[in-house]
């Protein structure tokens, strides 16, 4: 199977988000998300695939050293509808009822300070984000 992808800069082709698209807002959550994982597990780092194909975004964070678990957050449109889900490496996906479950629960765990400036890595997210894997068809060859 190969999978017939396009990256960040050529994804400029639709007009409008999907229902399975990160909203803006969700973007912001999820920068802040990162950036308190990395605050927490140094060497934390992250990847982002939006796949028209198959309805869904995701965003997984991984750490090579093996200081945090391996996990996904992911966003797919069934039915007319967006749901989220969760998974770590060990535990199939699972339903949430929004990402605010995920994003809020680990940085009130972490506690990061209050200032984020000392934490908040715009930068590192903005190379996520502008790397992110836009895969628009799949071919079985």
């Amino acid at each position: 199977m190969r999978v017939a992808a396009v990256a960040a800069a050529g994804a400029g082709l639709r007009s409008a988000p999907t229902p399975y698209e990160f909203t803006e807002g969700e973007l912001a959550a999820l920068c802040r998300w990162f950036s308190a994982m990395k605050y927490a597990f140094p060497g934390t780092e992250g990847v982002m695939i939006v796949s028209h194909q198959d309805n869904y975004s995701a965003v997984g964070l991984y750490n090579a050293e093996g200081r945090a678990p391996n996990c996904l957050v992911a966003k797919h449109e069934v039915g007319g509808a967006a749901r989220f889900f969760w998974s770590t490496e060990f535990d199939p996906p699972r339903v949430i009822e929004h990402l605010s479950e995920i994003t809020d629960a680990h940085i009130r765990a972490i506690q990061p300070p209050r200032n984020e400036k000392g934490w908040l890595d715009q930068a590192g997210w903005m190379g996520i984000y502008a790397s992110r894997l836009i895969a628009t068809s799949i071919q079985v060859v």
